[in-house]
């Protein structure tokens, strides 16, 4: 579902990272996944040594020292947003260029602060990054591309990536995200050296949009805003300055080496320090200042480390040499007298809602992208289903009056062309004339699930990706079936779940919603969170009425295996939704929060009037307890009441079916167990008959 929700949660997410981080940036990434890739490709290890040997043996002679501007990249942006503050504007990917040239041509006014003696040694590295003028098929194109997908949220690089790649043998790709990381911790971006990116990536860097120029979502201060000079020097062949294998801040580094003879032995920095004078692994003062260390002063690159990348360029690993070739300037448009010129837009919208009831309004909204917003764009809008009449505007709204799925078109231009997008099912309208009763309850044992024959009752889920909710037969607290969602690969995506429509126009409360849950953290750093929401309005508003975190999800110990509970390993949750009471349009939603769990599942879920918990009826001298409740071996039922032999209950479940028959009750105190031995986990309710009164208590087995 696309809300202003997910604005809010980019936002929280930046303001999070600002408090935690104006003072220490996320690490580059890239050491971590070099290893990954070289440890489990023996192929990506031969790619490395054959590059090694190549720039080893590169000799570029006096041209290499050259301070001239020699080399031209193509450059695409691609933007992945959730379309809140995520998807930044053109205007800081143009500023985060601008300062990446500045960087590799020695123009950054900061270098007048770098100190004795590496202010001699300074490298003009002889590189411009030009943004594409050509797309991959020919077309016009400003370089930068904006792509929705609440990937942009996951930490998961491999699958920003997926969704959109322009050919790396002829453009230098970089992928902008909100959140990132790798082997569970967060990282402001990493890239690979030439050739050995794995199969499941890209070659090209990956980073923050925090870590991304100096304006808009930017810290912008001096650490983030190299994150791209940073990351490009990797691109080009760079390791860190603190060696090929080592950590920042790790004594081991003073043994090792990063490929180029005029950086200094270094551990390197740490927590964005600048200490200027430091001497970690000898005599010789370390060059904290170089844009490859984690220093939060990163000025500069040295000559050597020039020669490195300028070698790299010349070398046929991962394509590098075919970058900046005359026919490839020529194809992407990146060429000396290339004459740029306005071009048409891309067509791209989102709405305020996409699940809602009939009769409800939701709003659209053009974020069409490619040409610049001088240009005039004109609209013309298709709503399946929909009444609107506004479909020639930005932002049009849209009334449905119907239940069904319904396809979206806007096709959008301006003087230089057009350019239009279908969704097929984009929106989703709700039947909320055949409300399900408050008494419902979903077991997930309908091999059809989450479709209903009756549609009134069907379920609808929502992931960022491949990924999540499915029906499983492997595990179940309660019939033949439950439902299972894999944490072990994703990092900060939502997994949702939302129920059918109930009507509580005429149900005052108790209402309560219940269901079983099993979960195993994968290790003990494991953060997943659930959150259970109510809305009274048909899904159009939410509101937030229980979190569950780990220490009160886990019904199991950390274990890397996948987690597939055995019946004793079940908990139980009661929410309180009184709020919905007397409301005719209710639903219920299901968060899970992914931060690199094991396995969750949900069984045996239940809305019903009633209460759960001590539960007392007190009424002309007639009144009953249970206690504990929810029930354990030696729960029972008390009842006060001037004629004890009068009395019996009976026992039904959640949907009104008899348990059992009419049991007489002789004492005033009787064990539930005794009276209802054996009895399936969930909801029941207890009747209690004096003969001439019948009084109802929820009860959880």
């Amino acid at each position: 579902m696309i809300t202003a929700k997910h604005t809010l949660t980019s936002l929280i997410i930046l303001l999070l990272m600002a408090v935690n981080d104006l003072s220490a940036q996320y690490p580059c990434g890239f050491d971590a996944e070099m290893k990954n890739s070289i440890d489990n490709d023996p192929a990506k290890k031969i790619a490395l040594e054959k590059f090694l040997n190549e720039i080893q043996n590169y000799n570029g002679g006096d041209q290499v020292l050259g301070g001239g501007i020699t080399y031209i990249i193509p450059i695409v942006v691609h933007v992945i947003h959730d379309n809140g503050i995520s998807n930044i504007s053109d205007a800081q990917v143009k500023d985060a260029i601008r300062i990446l040239n500045e960087d590799f041509q020695k123009r950054n006014a900061d270098t007048s602060l770098v100190v004795i003696p590496f202010n001699l040694n300074i490298g003009n590295v002889g590189v411009e990054f030009r943004l594409a003028a050509i797309d991959p098929d020919g077309n016009c194109t400003n370089g930068i591309t904006h792509t929705f997908s609440l990937f942009t949220n996951a930490g998961n690089g491999p699958a920003a990536k997926s969704l959109i790649c322009w050919d790396t043998q002829k453009y230098y790709n970089i992928w902008v995200v909100n959140y990132l990381e790798n082997n569970g911790g967060a990282v402001g971006g990493y890239s690979f050296l030439p050739g050995t990116a794995p199969a499941n990536e890209k070659e090209g860097s990956i980073m923050l949009n925090q870590q991304f120029g100096s304006i808009g979502t930017s810290y912008n201060i001096a650490a983030a805003r190299a994150t791209v000079t940073h990351e490009t020097g990797h691109f080009l062949g760079l390791y860190h300055t603190f060696g090929a294998h080592s950590t920042a801040g790790s004594s081991s580094a003073c043994s090792d080496d990063d490929g180029v003879s005029d950086t200094p032995p270094t551990i390197g920095s740490v927590n964005d320090e600048c200490n200027t004078s430091q001497k970690s692994c000898g005599p010789l003062v370390d060059n904290v200042q170089n844009y490859m260390d984690y220093s939060g002063c990163p000025y500069m690159f040295t000559n050597g480390q020039k020669n490195r990348m300028i070698a790299a360029l010349n070398s046929s690993a991962g394509y590098r040499s075919n970058l900046w070739s005359a026919n490839n300037l020529i194809a992407t448009g990146v060429n000396d007298g290339y004459v740029i010129h306005e071009c048409a837009p891309k067509a791209a919208f989102y709405s305020s809602q996409r699940l809602f009831c009939t009769s409800d309004s939701v709003t659209f909204y053009d974020i069409s992208y490619n040409d610049s917003l001088s240009t005039n764009r004109t609209f013309k809008w298709t709503f399946e289903g929909g009444i609107s009449q506004d479909t020639n505007s930005k932002n049009p709204v849209v009334r449905y009056n119907n239940p069904g799925k319904y396809k979206v078109k806007l096709e959008v231009s301006n003087s230089f062309g057009s350019d239009s997008v279908e969704i097929e099912d984009y929106i989703e309208v709700y039947d909320n004339s055949a409300n399900t009763y408050v008494y419902f309850s979903e077991g997930f044992d309908d091999s059809t699930f989450p479709i209903n024959s009756d549609s009134s009752k069907s379920w609808h889920i929502s992931s960022p990706g491949n990924i999540s909710f499915v029906r499983t037969t492997a595990a179940y607290s309660k019939g033949s079936a439950s439902l299972s969602v894999d944490l072990h690969t994703e990092s900060g995506c939502e997994h949702t779940l939302i129920s059918p429509d109930f009507d509580l126009s005429a149900v005052s409360s108790p209402i309560n919603f219940s269901f079983d849950f099993a979960y195993a953290q994968e290790n003990v750093n494991s953060a997943d969170l659930l959150k259970v929401y109510l809305s009274e309005d048909c899904g159009l508003n939410w509101l937030i009425k229980a979190t569950e975190n780990t220490n009160a999800l886990k019904t199991k110990e950390p274990l890397t295996t996948d987690f597939i509970p055995t019946s004793s390993e079940w908990n139980n949750l009661v929410v309180n939704m009184n709020i919905g009471a007397g409301k005719p349009n209710c639903r219920i939603k299901i968060v899970v929060e992914a931060a690199r769990g094991n396995k969750l599942y949900l069984d045996n879920v239940l809305f019903f009037h009633g209460n759960v918990g001590v539960s007392e009826i007190n009424e002309n001298n007639f009144s009953a307890k249970v206690f504990p409740n929810p029930i354990v071996e030696n729960s029972v039922l008390s009842i006060e009441s001037e004629n004890i032999e009068n009395i019996s209950v009976e026992l039904y479940d959640v949907i009104g079916r008899k348990i059992s028959a009419l049991k007489p009750i002789k004492t005033n105190t009787t064990v539930l167990n005794e009276l209802f031995p054996a009895q399936e986990k969930g909801i029941y309710f207890l009747k209690i008959i004096n003969g001439v009164e019948i009084k109802t208590i929820s009860i959880l087995f």
